[in-house]
């Protein structure tokens, strides 16, 4: 883990994004058939995911070791909603670093709620902080 702390800001930052990622009324992402491997990418983003995404890459919410420490019983039912402020810091360095291998796993981590059960249990953790 870093030493780097998230702050009730940090969290605030991240948590104000739940009505914007959860608006059934906004389309988080567009397809781009002629992406490929070779011509770019197929997935273009909603602003609010991009924005979502830088906020959740700075230190504070950096698992340096996400590889070693992550795995997918982590994200299972009940297991976010009962996770500790590091191993929460881990399952978002995994949300947002695999999207380089794996183009569209934020709207997959967004769309299994992966994200909003995440910024849900910040918002508990985050009443706790100074």
């Amino acid at each position: 883990m870093t030493n780097s702390l998230p702050t009730r800001k940090d969290i605030k930052e991240l948590t104000d994004f739940i009505p914007l990622l959860y608006d059934e009324n906004i389309t988080l992402y567009k397809t781009n058939p002629e992406g490929d491997i070779f011509g770019g990418g197929y997935y273009s983003y909603h602003p609010s995911v991009n924005t979502f995404f830088e906020l959740a890459s700075k230190p504070c919410w950096a698992d340096y070791q996400y590889l070693e420490n992550f795995s997918e019983e982590m994200i299972k039912p009940g297991k976010i909603e009962k996770a500790s402020l590091d191993r929460l810091k881990t399952i978002l360095t995994w949300c947002v670093r695999i999207e380089r291998f794996n183009e569209g796993h934020w709207i997959a981590v967004i769309e299994d709620k992966v994200i909003k059960r995440i910024l849900e249990r910040l918002q508990l953790l985050g009443k706790d902080l100074k």
